[in-house]
């Protein structure tokens, strides 16, 4: 092989994870050199020159486009404008500019809607894309192999919807001196296309889903179980709404089922626990059964207060994040933005592996910022003379201290918000 195909990502900021993973999964093919500022740029280096110079030198330009990016005026639009101007100068036909949408997008560039599009949140759209790229290549007379990291049947867009097993993924966490004894937790908080697959179950509104939740007192001592608290208020808004009760934000574009791998919210503390009660049931029909082969469940449920620390690398430093090793505290709130979804960022949700860079020790994901978590204990506060039950992890509405793992909120069990979400806590059988 003389050289590689020089691919150049022209993408948004507001797209860097998304672009990051298509990056990633280019670099695996031995045959590509792709193209991105955070990887190739150096230190002390003139940022616009050598962005010109890599787009002018560049075999392909792959457009990145999502309704964040065409609706955004800036850098990413003289860009596009450039890698234009720069095919009007390649042969008539020549696969030189491929638009790449990363979700249901309308593009408003007319010299782009020529250009047949990758839709990247399709099946199979990697294989096609490369597909192109291997045509490219092949006319500038550049040796190209197959990919030796997935086939087409395991190819997976960016943004999945029940494809990724990873998604599904559960941690197992050691016996430390947070939580005394062996658990799982959800690699992920549950996302929008997990729990909609419980709306639409025939077994929604089952009675034994939504009653005699484990009750825990705020220093997370089993002190019994709940009663029909659930299923009463489930027919309180049954009755306004009727079944399947639809999460609060559910057709919102920013929150909601248009966002498949972003995290539920708008869900009560009740929901959230019958979501555990009908996983249990379902478990080897699901997706997690795949993603967690062998793992046989005893019990599945919101996790206590310490069980959420723990799986967040404990509170060794008071003013920790998930990420930072113990003792240690990250300062800079430009690396905990780099890190988390949090206040500024980009002011909703995200896709729940959108903050690689955000992993607790154990490899646990989304513990900071993106939504608050639902926690199976009370939270020893009370509003207007009822009990509360605590939250953990902060959200993107909120200040990048407030993703701390030592801070806790709370909030009484009917409550739903657009910041609101949870994850489960497994605990297996033998």
């Amino acid at each position: 092989m003389t050289r590689k195909l020089r691919i150049f990502l022209c993408h948004a900021s507001q797209d860097k994870p998304a672009v990051r993973e298509l990056y990633k999964r280019l670099a695996a093919e031995p045959w590509i050199e792709p193209w991105l500022d955070e990887e190739n740029l150096l230190p002390g280096q003139d940022f616009d020159v050598e962005i010109y110079k890599a787009a002018r030198d560049t075999d392909a330009i792959i457009i990145c486009l999502s309704k964040v990016s065409v609706a955004k005026e800036g850098y990413v639009n003289k860009e596009i404008r450039r890698a234009l101007d720069a095919a009007d100068e390649k042969p008539e036909g020549a696969i030189y500019i491929i638009p790449l949408r990363l979700d249901d997008c309308n593009p408003s560039f007319e010299r782009l809607k020529k250009l047949h599009y990758v839709d990247y949140f399709t099946p199979n759209a990697h294989e096609r894309l490369l597909k192109s790229l291997r045509i490219r290549a092949n006319t500038l007379k550049i040796e190209t192999s197959e990919s030796k990291t997935e086939s087409v049947a395991e190819a997976k867009p960016v943004i999945s919807t029940d494809v990724d097993l990873d998604l599904y993924r559960f941690i197992q966490i050691p016996a430390t001196e947070e939580a005394p004894y062996s658990f799982y937790i959800g690699k992920y908080p549950v996302t929008n296309a997990q729990y909609e697959r419980f709306l639409n179950a025939p077994d929604y509104a089952d009675r034994s889903f939504w009653v005699n939740f484990p009750k825990y007192n705020e220093d997370c001592i089993l002190i019994g179980k709940w009663g029909s608290e659930g299923w009463d208020w489930l027919q309180e808004k049954a009755e306004e709404s009727g079944y399947p009760l639809i999460p609060t934000y559910w057709d919102d574009e920013n929150f909601g089922i248009s966002n498949p791998d972003n995290p539920v919210v708008g869900v009560a503390w009740y929901e959230s626990n019958a979501y555990c009660n009908w996983l249990i049931k379902h478990w080897s029909e699901l997706n997690e059964s795949r993603g967690n082969s062998g793992l046989r469940v005893k019990q599945i449920r919101l996790p206590l207060d310490f069980e959420w620390t723990a799986a967040a690398g404990g509170e060794s430093s008071e003013n920790r994040y998930p990420w930072d090793a113990v003792g240690k505290t990250t300062t800079d709130e430009k690396e905990i933005a780099r890190r988390a979804n949090v206040a500024n960022n980009v002011g909703h949700t995200t896709p729940v592996n959108a903050y690689l860079r955000g992993a607790s020790p154990l490899g646990v994901m989304d513990m900071a910022g993106n939504v608050w978590e639902w926690q199976a204990n009370y939270s020893g506060e009370e509003y207007k003379d009822e009990k509360t039950l605590r939250l953990r992890g902060g959200s993107w509405d909120y200040d990048v201290v407030v993703a701390r793992v030592s801070i806790r909120i709370s909030l009484l069990p009917f409550g739903r918000s657009d910041n609101i979400g949870f994850r489960v806590a497994l605990f297996p059988s033998g």
